[in-house]
């Protein structure tokens, strides 16, 4: 796992405590969202789109491209953070499993390769754009702040 930690901006964090922490989650989610769609867009644009063959009729092209989102991290809510992570996305109950073509699960094997097949990475590679990414969270998370403190969100 990749992750970042911004730290050490007294600014920001003097700013955030003048909101509300309700308003203060969703600025920070937001902007980190913003800098996680650099990466999830670099991880779209690298994943191979797997071809249907007589083997695989049944996988349906750019499956695990669709698949790559931003999504909330629960494990980071229940500390009392707020944090974000690109991933492949499962499928939904009912459609899972190797006969579904809505299925991403062979990701795995994509990402990381097997005994028989070389790894094809897209989200590894995908991750060097942390830097960007960062630097759209900065863009981002200044405006919103005024926004939230401009609509009195202190009260």
């Amino acid at each position: 796992m990749i992750s970042a930690k911004v730290q050490g901006i007294p600014a920001l964090k003097a700013a955030l405590a003048g909101l509300v922490p309700k308003l203060r989650r969703q600025v920070l989610r937001n902007a980190l969202a913003a800098g996680a769609r650099i990466v999830r867009d670099d991880a779209r644009r690298r994943a191979p789109v797997l071809q249907p063959t007589l083997k695989t009729p049944v996988r349906k092209p750019g499956t695990v491209r669709a698949a790559i989102v931003v999504r909330t991290s629960k494990a980071a809510r229940r500390a009392g953070d707020v944090g974000v992570f690109v991933n492949v996305r499962p499928a939904k109950r009912g459609q899972r499993g190797a006969k579904s073509p809505h299925d991403p699960y062979y990701w795995r094997w994509l990402e990381f390769g097997t005994k028989k097949m070389a790894a094809i990475p897209f989200l590894q590679p995908a991750s060097q754009r942390l830097s960007d990414a960062l630097e759209k969270f900065k863009q981002v998370v200044g405006p919103q702040i005024d926004k939230m403190n401009r609509k009195g969100g202190t009260q």
